[in-house]
């Protein structure tokens, strides 16, 4: 049986597990949850109840492969990772990987916070305005510590691809997106790093075909922004 990789039908935090399965050719099912009632209903009501014996923490996105079932779309990464020869082997690729998950990590999780600001929050669009500002002012500074961390090596831990490659490229794309390109332009290394990723074997295919890659809607339709396939940046 081809193993299942569930999620919300965007783009948002499964992105990097879809690629890393496309370019280590693996069949798997593409299953995705509407973002209407009868898709929250169908995981809410349904299929979260049904993987409360067999998920530690069901949730999603949740992969299942034979008696791997797993949840948590950074566990999933690094569990492809492992199994399909895309981690660090050295110490010094180890740590790399380790720095620049957590690193690129603290901008998926601010970029999240300006797509869903507070709820609690009576004047959440002023919020979100503030913090999309916020974020966009500071974002070369952001992008000269990946770029400095990069300098000349092919990858992120060096000069072998791993999981940690596939996380990177969606946030630095994320940037690329939901703002001016312009922003990230400024870094030629990061722009060759890029477009070095999309010409992978594989990951050239998926990122090319519109039946199984959505570049947006980033988020749900309840974010404020990067919330529909026509949005356009504003800084």
């Amino acid at each position: 049986m081809a193993p299942i990789l569930a999620y919300w039908d965007v783009r948002g935090l499964v992105n990097p597990v879809r690629t890393l399965l496309h370019y280590a050719d693996v069949r798997f099912e593409d299953k995705r949850y509407a973002l209407n009632e009868t898709g929250m209903n169908e995981w809410f009501k349904g299929d979260k109840k049904d993987l409360e014996e067999t998920l530690d923490f069901p949730n999603l996105p949740y992969y299942i492969d034979g008696m791997v079932q797993i949840s948590q779309s950074k566990t999933i990464l690094q569990y492809l990772g492992r199994k399909h020869g895309l981690n660090g082997t050295t110490e010094e690729e180890l740590v790399r990987i380790s720095l620049i998950m957590e690193q690129v990590g603290d901008l998926q999780q601010q970029l999240s916070k300006i797509a869903y600001p507070p709820n609690y929050a009576a004047n959440k669009n002023e919020v979100h305005e503030m913090l999309r500002k916020d974020y966009a002012a500071g974002l070369k500074d952001k992008l000269h510590l990946v770029s400095k961390f990069l300098g000349t090596k092919n990858w992120v831990a060096g000069e072998k691809l791993t999981y940690a490659d596939f996380f990177v490229y969606d946030i630095l794309d994320y940037n690329r997106l939901l703002f001016d390109p312009k922003h990230l332009n400024q870094f030629p290394n990061l722009v060759q790093y890029m477009e070095r990723f999309e010409n992978l074997k594989g990951v050239k295919e998926f990122l090319g075909s519109a039946e199984k890659f959505q570049r947006m809607p980033i988020y749900s339709p309840y974010a404020l922004f990067g919330n529909s396939p026509d949005y356009k940046p504003t800084e």
